[in-house]
């Protein structure tokens, strides 16, 4: 998929003139080859960075691997979260830093406000998973203005991170629970949350890794 993304990226951030972008591939250690794949990138394109994390660490720990580069090697301002597989549209890449630019503190990509969506074609599983999730999230944790507890497209600012990121360091945190412990705990510290609406598209190469752990650790938490 990053032979696909990438050359997208290239042209989304040539029209945005205010903010430097570069996009930084966090490889958790995988077998498939995808490192190799974005070194022969970076010789075409020189905004592409790569982090390849010597021992697996699971989705929330890749993240914070990525952050803590970005923020504090790269000397980032903002991080987005984007997957790789064009799941999430860069074209909407403008529409978050707006949102940050008006002062938004953590800008959510949202499948369930108006204009968002998820795909037609998800199982009955994938989709029970999505929105009952959701709804529970919500309920719950207190905080029924969020519509998407569980959106992996964001742009998170330097600030928030960093007050954040220390609560998220347990094996907890280190699957898709991830998501909603640092959104629950970005509102709780009273941290400016915005949704901007995507239409999540399926992946058409790869599988996803959401399994079990996810349910049984975001009911833990």
């Amino acid at each position: 998929n990053v032979k696909k993304l990438v050359p997208i990226v290239a042209k989304v951030i040539k029209n945005i003139s205010d903010w430097d972008i570069k996009l930084l591939f966090v490889d958790d250690s995988s077998p498939d080859g995808t490192a190799e794949e974005i070194k022969q990138l970076q010789k075409k394109y020189s905004f592409v960075e790569l982090l390849v994390n010597k021992k697996k660490m699971g989705l929330g720990g890749a993240y914070l691997a990525g952050m803590n580069k970005a923020f504090n090697q790269m000397g980032a301002q903002v991080v987005f979260e984007m997957d790789a597989d064009l799941s999430h549209d860069p074209k909407i890449l403008a529409s978050f830093l707006r949102a940050i630019d008006a002062g938004a503190d953590l800008v959510l990509g949202s499948r369930y406000i108006k204009g968002g969506s998820i795909p037609a074609n998800w199982g009955f599983y994938r989709k029970f998973l999505s929105v009952v999730g959701n709804l529970t999230a919500s309920v719950i944790l207190g905080s029924t203005a969020v519509r998407d507890w569980t959106t992996g497209y964001r742009a998170i600012r330097k600030e928030v991170y960093d007050k954040i990121h220390p609560e998220l360091l347990s094996e907890r945190f280190s699957g898709y629970t991830f998501q909603i412990g640092f959104l629950h705990k970005s509102l709780r510290a009273g941290y400016k949350v915005v949704e901007v609406p995507f239409h999540f598209v399926d992946r058409t190469v790869g599988v996803s890794k959401l399994g079990p752990e996810y349910i049984i650790n975001t009911l833990l938490y």
